[in-house]
């Protein structure tokens, strides 16, 4: 009897090792885990450079209702190694956790509300397209030395972009069912290591569906620098893709970074065609420019 007792509690004993030599496995496995998946970089969006079109100045603006995407892009020697694309769903939305090895690297991190991410592969052409469209867009560039301690950085993101809003005098045409603006003269592709500035002549367009309630219409480019002026004809069709109803050719519209060049006129009757005027705004920035037709 006595050596069943102990048989049995020799089991016992022998049961409780085991589980516990599991537990203790499986703590450091996960433990393991976690090291290996611990951001060393942790990046917040602190502020943007946003003036709403509507309201006085203001800056510092919070990146949730300014964009609908994000992108945390990381370059080593010319070679894109990370990327976080995030867009206001998404839980977190702002922040990014990122891990890295030790040495130099260039962050960059841009806001829009584009319908996809831009080509990003090449730090010095990273490029929206006519397809995922051009919107307000935010940048930030800096390198990123990554050390012994972990980097915590707060970033401010300044407008790269400048828009055009028309404003026409005359009515919508009844058979208009959409609108193209087909623009040249300033750029859908950014370089990052230039501050942002566009580096490619883009070709860029913007189609509206009309409802014929429209009072503005607003495009967007990236400018190369201070002196780009763009071209722009505007077509109007009877359908969706059918004969072009109207056609307005608009030339040597000055844009500026974080300006808004406003542009007043006939848009759909070119019997009214007249020479163009330039004023100022201040609802976006210091200097936006009124450009009247």
């Amino acid at each position: 009897m006595k050596k069943q007792f102990f048989s049995l509690f020799k089991a016992c004993v022998c049961g409780v090792m085991v589980l516990a030599g599991a537990a203790s496995c499986e703590k450091m496995n996960v433990e393991d885990a976690d090291k290996e998946s611990k951001a060393n970089v942790v990046l917040r969006i602190g502020s943007v450079e946003q003036v709403p079109f509507e309201m006085a100045r203001t800056r510092g603006r919070d990146v949730n209702g300014v964009c609908s995407r994000l992108n945390f892009l990381v370059y080593q020697d010319g070679e894109r190694i990370r990327q976080i694309n995030q867009t206001s769903e998404d839980e977190g939305f702002g922040e990014a956790q990122i891990q890295l090895p030790e040495g130099r690297f260039f962050l960059v991190v841009l806001a829009h509300s584009s319908n996809g991410n831009p080509t990003s592969t090449n730090a010095n052409k990273i490029g929206f397209t006519n397809t995922t469209g051009f919107t307000d867009t935010f940048f930030y560039g800096d390198s990123l030395i990554v050390e012994n301690e972990d980097v915590a950085r707060t970033l401010e993101l300044k407008r790269i972009t400048a828009m055009v809003r028309f404003i026409p005098y005359d009515e919508i045409p009844s058979q208009a069912g959409r609108i193209r603006f087909y623009y040249t003269g300033g750029s859908g592709t950014l370089d990052a290591g230039n501050d942002g500035w566009g580096v490619v002549n883009s070709k860029q367009s913007q189609w509206y569906d009309l409802t014929h309630n429209e009072e503005k219409f607003e495009i967007y480019t990236i400018p190369h620098g201070n002196d780009d002026k763009l071209t722009v004809t505007a077509q109007t069709y009877k359908g969706q893709t059918e004969a072009i109803a109207t056609e307005r050719n608009i030339e040597a519209i000055p844009v500026l970074r974080n300006h808004i060049t406003i542009c007043r006129g006939y848009l759909f009757s070119p019997v009214y065609q007249m020479d163009y005027e330039i004023t100022v705004d201040d609802r976006w920035s210091v200097d936006s420019l009124y450009f009247d037709f």
